[in-house]
């Protein structure tokens, strides 16, 4: 007899964050340098559970009923948002929840739990999906600005061609509800765009104070223009800079000294630029500096505006790439 109490959660424990945590902890071994002592502090655990860790073999078959391949991208994203220290601690514990809560919508995880209790397969159980797909409690706004993300999310996925632009740090696209404050007011992609089997995706849902960075940024801008809401981050190379030369984008390049390595000049430089340009400026460029990336960070007033752009850049980039 099968009683109520057996959650999905259960799978999440018990399945699902062994396996990441191994897939994480030899990310950051393998690909980052960390040492068995700096990873167990990274992930809350002890020295031997990282030891034991880096030791067991990983395939398709011990990692059922997930897809290691996805599983793979999440831990490399994690590894590097670890690695450039911009996950908090509870950034890591908002991502793990995150990605349970789409494995339990229908996903990975509601499937196993439908195949361990026959019962909910025979009910059709969707309480997941209930719990978490509700809209009901966030204002017009905010639902707009989701509903927009989504759809410009959906505009860069479905262009083959944003891989050439895509930087090592990977890209985000976010939006500011109007009027915004803080960073819980603008909402991204967790986990950001990822690449895989040769193509840029979100691995989940538009949320709102999902991003840091580049929300820090947008509502940076927002203090001389509120009208620009909207962000994303590529990276930034010759063809990239041609692209945008081409298109009569206006771009303010930021050259760093070497005692500059901070995001805050990056925002200082930003928001000074969008003041001289009049309150306005398409693309802002941080040509990088020893350990941070060049990346180009592009403006617009909305998410589908400003994927309509990105969409644009990205195909101007691979026709000129496959020109020469």
């Amino acid at each position: 007899m099968v009683t109520d109490l057996n959650p999905p959660c259960e799978l999440t424990v018990r399945e699902l964050l062994p396996v990441l945590r191994t897939l994480i902890a030899k990310e950051l071994a393998e690909n980052h340098g960390y040492t068995q002592t700096k990873i167990a502090k990274k992930l809350g655990v002890t020295q031997a559970a990282v030891s034991g860790y880096l030791t067991q073999e990983v395939t398709d078959a011990t990692v059922k009923p997930f897809d290691i391949k996805e599983l793979s991208e999440i831990a490399k994203n994690f590894a590097s948002e670890i690695t450039m220290k911009r996950f908090t601690h509870s950034d890591m514990i908002n991502n793990i929840c995150e990605i349970c809560l789409n494995l339990r919508r229908g996903g990975s995880i509601c499937h196993a739990h439908r195949l361990k209790i026959q019962e909910l397969e025979d009910e059709k159980c969707s309480i997941c999906m209930q719990l978490h797909m509700s809209l009901t409690d966030i204002s017009d706004m905010r639902r707009g600005t989701l509903s927009d993300l989504t759809v410009a999310v959906s505009m860069i996925e479905n262009t083959p061609e944003f891989v050439e632009l895509e930087p090592q740090v990977l890209s985000n696209l976010v939006m500011a509800i109007k009027n915004a404050k803080g960073v819980a007011d603008v909402a991204g992609i967790p986990g950001r765009l990822v690449k895989i089997r040769g193509k840029v995706m979100s691995l989940m849902d538009p949320e709102f104070g999902v991003s840091s960075h580049l929300a820090k940024l947008v509502l940076r801008i927002m203090n001389v223009n509120p009208e620009a809401r909207s962000a994303i981050n590529t990276a930034y190379n010759e063809k990239v800079a041609d692209a945008i030369k081409r298109m009569g984008f206006s771009c303010a390049v930021f050259e760093r000294t070497p005692a500059q390595k901070g995001e805050e000049e990056l925002f200082d430089f930003a928001e000074k630029a969008f003041r001289e340009g009049g309150g306005w400026v398409d693309v802002v460029v941080d040509a990088g500096g020893i350990g941070i990336e060049p990346n180009a960070y592009f403006f617009e007033k909305n998410a589908l505006r400003l994927a309509d752009r990105i969409v644009r850049v990205a195909r101007l980039v691979s026709a000129r790439k496959n020109q020469k």
